[in-house]
């Protein structure tokens, strides 16, 4: 699939959004929505037109990665382990230090 059929399909698939975010009974919510989809209508109808005029002047919008997955390589990154001290009595699961009680079963420190 071209740029120019994902472009399109993207539209498309936003104009059936649009119709669903009519189903959303809060009045309020619903404005929202509707704009913000109109809103991302009208800007891929702009860079579709952008691509047709000067389509060999802008970079691509798709990033290609070699991997989906992004591997932290950092050093300074290491893992954490649970002190005593952050262990409920009670249950034995981990509770954060700056917490007075456990957020599973509510044992005080």
């Amino acid at each position: 699939m071209g740029d120019g059929e994902a472009i399109e399909q993207f539209q498309r698939w936003l104009q059936a959004r649009l119709t669903i975010v009519e189903q959303i009974e809060d009045p309020t919510e619903r404005s929202r929505a509707t704009k913000q989809i109109e809103s991302a209508i009208q800007l891929t109808i702009q860079y579709r037109q952008i691509i047709m005029v000067d389509g060999e002047d802008i970079p691509p919008p798709f990033a290609k990665r070699d991997s989906p997955v992004r591997l932290v390589e950092d050093e300074s990154v290491t893992s954490t382990t649970v002190s005593n001290d952050s262990v409920c009595r009670n249950c034995e699961v981990a509770v954060s230090e700056d917490l007075d009680f456990c957020p599973s079963c509510g044992e005080y420190r």
